[in-house]
Formats: C-alpha cells, structure tokens, sequence
C-alpha cells in the first residue's frame, strides 16, 4: 500500500494563498513562514529549524541549483520562470482543490481565479467570520444595523460562493464558547466603539457572533471551521483546546452543523476524540506538517487513535510560497502511507479498506463535508 494513493488529487480543505510573482525573490519572507515566531525572532534560530532545511531541499530538487544560503535561494529565485515553477510544485504535490481561508493573505496575494491559475488547481473560499465583522464595522453605525448587515451576509454565505466559514475565537477570547444575550452584545459593542479600535477582541461580543451565525451557516450545509492549538505568539494556547467547545458542538451538531477543528496540535488526540464521540466533528493536523517536520509521522498515528477515518482530512494550512504546500503535501503523504502500512493495521484491514481511508482522508470527506458530495 505505501503511497500507492499518490495518483489521488488532494483536496487541502485549509490553505492560505501564496505570493505572486512580483515576491518571488523574498527569502526573508520565506525563512520567517517555516515558524510562527514573531518577526522579532532571530534568523540565524530559525536557520536551525528542519522546516527551513527542508525548504531548502525543496528549491534544490526543483530547480536543480546547490542553494545552501539564503542568498542562493534569492538569485535562483530571481531567475526562475515563477509560474511555471508553482504548477510544477503543486502538480508534485498531488494538489487538485484548495478551499482557501480569505482572513489571512501574504502581501501581493492573487485573486482567487488568478491564484487557481498560477497553481493550476481549483479554488473555493471560506468565509472568516470575525474578518466580515470588523469589515462592516463603523465608529457611528448602531449596533442594529451592524449586526443586520452582518447576519444577511452570514446568510447569503453560500450563494456568493463561499463553501465554508472560519472563526478565530482561539486567538481572541479562547474556545469556551457560550451564548449572550442581546443586550449584553450591544454593550459589547458599545464598549468596543469607545475604544477606538478595529480589531474585534471582545470576547462577549465575539461570542454573540459564532453562537448566533452558526444556525445560519447550518441551514446553508455550511461547516463551521475553528483555529485550534498551534500558532503564532497571538494565541494562548491553553484556550486554544477544543474540548473547550463540547458545550457549542452539544448546542450545534444537532442540528446538522459540521464543526471543523483545525491544526489541532499538540490537541491532536482531544480532536479525534471529540470527532470519535460527537456527530458532526471533524479535524485535521494541518500546520505541523510544513512547521514541524519531525512529528508528523508520530501525529499522523496519534491523531488516528480513536477517530473513524470519514473524519479526518488532509490540510496544509500552508501559505505564501509553493514551496510550503508541496512539503505539506509530501510529509502528510508519507506519514499516512507508513500508518495504513503498519503491521497491526494490515492484520486487521483488507488492501480495499485501507485504499478507501486513503480516498476519504486525502479527498472525499472534504468533498462531502463541504458540498455535500457522496452523502
């Protein structure tokens, strides 16, 4: 069975887009992606991650130059016909969908259909929740009309052609989620014009907007994805565990909502237990893959512990350069072949079996989760 599930298109169910050609030769860029350290981080530790060495095998192997520096990189780079270089990343990488979260873009970012061009793959967006908050925010605007505004857009999610929506509760008030009352928003709200700021981060308020879109996003069959566990310095990571949404998937799931816990790591067997144990949960390992290279076989197994394979899905949450989908691409692979080839999991499964966890995990339960295809 090992990687004999290379010829299957992987659909990245949770991806960011990549840089376009006018940022090819950005290799400072392309260092500080290999870690979700601060732009304060020193270079010369984040030359000593695997991730950045793998990157670095990655450019030798595709563009048949000895790079060993940082300077290497960014005159091959310079040379090199881009386009040409990402359909030929991506095409090895086996990628064939990627849903893309619209909340976070590297600078120069391409559209959407530009971005399916330049990967040579298809491309469907996912709708960040707090991002279209803070879009339709104004200093003056009452908060009735805000939220009108706000909850008709959440509503007409699947009809502008998004396949999904995101929130990033982790980052901002943590994963306990629970529901407010309406007067206790609109003080929320009032609270949050007095300061003067953009960014949505009252947590009661941010609360008010998950609880009360996710009925909404269920009557359009559209899952609900949570940044989980691992990221950047932004996030505290002990409110960042999922089993702190059990009260929001009990309220929800019910009622037809798919919740979809992403990253995961280092909560990656709470996710599979919560997707063991709950109908409508799902998750993925994505980021640890590119991140941290040298876990990715022992959190691939781990993550599959308990959960049922319709409920774990490939992700790279990979973003600004090919060369971080196609390490995603080929680490996950790996790892997921050496689990469907270990000893105990042949003994008790038939060849037939284990080729359809393959299908599922790397393409089809994403394809059912987010358009409804084969249910």
């Amino acid at each position: 069975m090992t990687m004999k599930f290379l010829d299957i298109p992987l659909v990245d169910h949770h991806c960011h887009s990549i840089v376009d050609a006018s940022r090819k030769a950005d290799v400072e860029a392309m260092l500080r992606i290999t870690s979700e350290a601060p732009g304060a981080y020193p270079i010369r530790d984040l030359q000593q991650r695997m991730a950045w060495h793998a990157q670095l095998e990655i450019v030798r192997r595709f563009t048949g130059q000895p790079v060993h520096t940082m300077a290497d990189v960014a005159e091959v780079m310079e040379q090199l016909n881009y386009g040409d270089y990402c359909q030929r990343l991506f095409k090895a990488g086996g990628y064939g969908e990627l849903y893309v979260d619209t909340g976070f873009a590297p600078a120069s970012a391409p559209t959407l259909a530009d971005l399916s061009e330049l990967t040579g793959t298809q491309t469907f967006a996912i709708l960040r929740l707090e991002k279209l908050a803070e879009e339709l925010y104004q200093p003056h605007r009452p908060f009735d009309d805000w939220w009108h505004a706000l909850s008709h857009e959440v509503l007409q999610a699947r009809k502008k052609g998004y396949i999904g929506a995101k929130s990033i509760a982790a980052y901002r008030c943590g994963l306990q989620l629970h529901p407010v009352r309406v007067d206790d928003a609109k003080v929320a709200y009032a609270q949050w014009q007095k300061s003067g700021d953009k960014r949505l981060s009252h947590p009661e308020l941010i609360n008010y907007l998950v609880w009360e879109s996710a009925p909404a996003l269920a009557r359009q069959s559209l899952p609900l994805q949570f940044h989980t566990g691992y990221g950047d310095p932004d996030t505290n990571l002990l409110l960042g565990n999922p089993l702190l949404l059990r009260d929001f998937i009990e309220a929800f799931t019910p009622a037809g909502l798919a919740v979809v816990l992403l990253h995961t790591y280092p909560y990656h067997r709470e996710a599979g237990f919560l997707a063991s144990v709950y109908d409508g949960v799902y998750f993925d390992t994505s980021l640890i893959n590119p991140l941290g290279p040298a876990a990715t076989r022992r959190v691939v197994a781990e993550a599959l512990e308990l959960t049922p394979y319709s409920r774990y899905m490939f992700a790279s949450d990979a973003h600004s350069r090919p060369e971080m989908f196609f390490l995603a691409a080929e680490l996950f692979k790996n790892a997921f072949s050496l689990h469907l080839d270990d000893p105990l999991v042949t003994r008790y499964t038939s060849a037939e079996a284990r080729e359809s966890f393959a299908r599922q995990v790397l393409a089809d339960n994403a394809r059912r989760i987010y358009f409804g295809e084969g249910n």
